[in-house]
C-alpha cells in the first residue's frame, strides 16, 4: 500500500467523550466552496478584537475612545483600500487632494488573513471529504466575508515558500464577491517555510492589526514559531492561529492496512512536499508511537502559542464551517 501523507500531527481538539454527538459531515470536496446558506450566516457576524488596534476609520466596530460627535473626528489622507464613500469631496475641492473622514466612536480593524497554500494542505484522508486546502479556503472566505461586510480593511495573503500575490487591501461589501472568486482560483504552491513567512510579513507592515493564520502548521518544529510570534506581539499585532487538521492524521488510520491472514500490511508513506518516502508495517506498537508523537507535537504548539499571547484554535475538516466552526470562532472571540 502506498500513501501520500503530510508530516504527522497528534491529538484532537476536543477529546472524544462517551455518548458525545459527532459533528455533522462536511459537504463533499467537489461542491462549491461558498453558497448562499453560508453567506447568509456570515452577514450576521462581525470580526471582533480583544484589544484596541483600530486606526480610526469609521467602520461598524465600537471604539473605546469617546468624543463629542458621534460621527466626525478628523481627516486623513486617502490610501489604497479606504472606503471611497468616506472621501470628503468638499475638502478635495478646496485642497485638490483626497481625504477620508475619521470617526471616534466607530472604527475599522486592519484584518490580515494568511492562508497556507503549500502542497501538504492539498490532502485528505477520505475521498468523501474536503482536502485541508479546500476547507481552509472555505474558512478563510467566511472570515474575510464577515470582515468586508462590516467595513474592515482586509488583506488576504496566500503563501507557499514565499508570500504570493495578495488580495487587497480591500474594504466594503462590494469586495466580498471578488474575495471569494479569488479564493476559488487559488492552487497549491509547493513547499512552505512558515516561520520565515510570518517574520517577513510582520516586518514589512507598518501598522499592526488582527492577523489570522490558517495552516496545517506542517513546517519545521513548533519551537521555530516562537521568534516570529514574539515579533508580531512586540509590534502590536493580535495573532490567531487556526490549525486545520484532517481527522485521519490524528490517529494514523490511513497507515493501518490489512494484509493476508488479517496481519498489518506494509505501507509506503510519501511526504507530499519533499517527496521523501518511509516504508513501515503499521503494527499496534507503531501506531501507538505515532499517536503519542501526535499528542506531544500538538501540546507543544499550544504551549508556544500561549507563551506568545497568540490564540490557538484547532479545527478538523469534518466539522462544518456553517455551524460548528462559526460557533467555535464566536466563542473564542475571532468572530462575533
Amino acid at each position: 500500500m502506498r500513501l501520500s501523507l503530510p508530516a504527522p500531527i497528534r491529538r484532537p481538539f476536543f477529546p472524544n467523550r462517551p455518548g458525545a454527538a459527532a459533528p455533522a459531515p462536511v459537504r463533499a470536496a467537489g461542491d462549491a466552496l461558498f453558497d448562499e446558506e453560508l453567506l447568509t450566516r456570515l452577514r450576521r457576524l462581525v470580526l471582533m478584537s480583544q484589544k484596541t488596534i483600530a486606526q480610526g476609520l469609521a467602520g461598524e466596530h465600537r471604539s473605546r475612545r469617546r468624543g463629542s460627535s458621534p460621527e466626525f473626528a478628523d481627516f486623513k489622507s486617502y490610501s489604497q483600500g479606504d472606503d471611497f464613500r468616506r472621501i470628503d469631496w468638499n475638502t478635495y475641492a478646496r485642497l485638490d487632494g483626497l481625504f477620508v473622514r475619521l470617526s471616534e466612536v466607530t472604527t475599522e480593524f486592519n484584518v490580515h488573513l494568511l492562508l497556507d497554500a503549500s502542497d501538504s494542505m492539498d490532502w485528505r484522508g477520505d475521498i468523501r471529504g474536503p482536502t485541508k486546502f479546500a476547507y481552509a479556503r472555505r474558512l478563510t472566505g467566511a472570515m474575510g466575508y464577515v470582515s468586508l461586510w462590516r467595513f474592515d480593511r482586509l488583506v488576504l495573503a496566500p503563501f507557499g515558500a514565499d508570500l504570493a500575490p495578495r488580495f487587497g487591501p480591500a474594504q466594503g461589501r462590494a469586495q466580498a464577491v471578488p474575495l471569494l472568486r479569488h479564493l476559488e482560483t487559488l492552487a497549491p504552491m509547493g513547499q512552505t517555510n512558515l516561520p520565515a513567512v510570518l517574520g517577513a510579513y510582520a516586518r514589512v507592515r507598518r501598522r499592526p492589526g488582527l492577523l489570522v493564520l490558517v495552516s496545517d502548521l506542517l513546517s519545521g518544529d513548533p519551537a521555530e514559531l516562537t521568534e516570529p510570534l514574539r515579533e508580531l506581539r512586540a509590534r502590536g499585532w493580535q495573532t490567531t492561529i487556526v490549525h486545520v487538521v484532517d481527522p485521519a492524521e490524528l490517529d494514523g488510520a490511513p497507515m493501518a492496512g490489512v494484509g493476508p491472514g488479517g496481519r498489518p500490511a506494509p505501507s509506503e508513506l510519501v511526504e507530499v512536499e519533499s517527496g521523501e518516502k518511509l516504508r513501515l508495517t503499521p503494527t499496534d506498537p507503531v501506531l501507538a508511537r505515532y499517536r503519542s508523537a501526535i499528542e506531544g507535537w500538538l501540546a507543544e504548539l499550544e504551549t508556544v502559542c500561549a507563551a506568545e499571547d497568540a490564540t490557538y484554535l484547532r479545527l478538523q475538516t469534518d466539522w462544518p464551517v456553517e455551524t460548528l466552526v462559526l460557533q467555535m470562532l464566536h466563542a473564542r472571540g475571532v468572530v462575533g
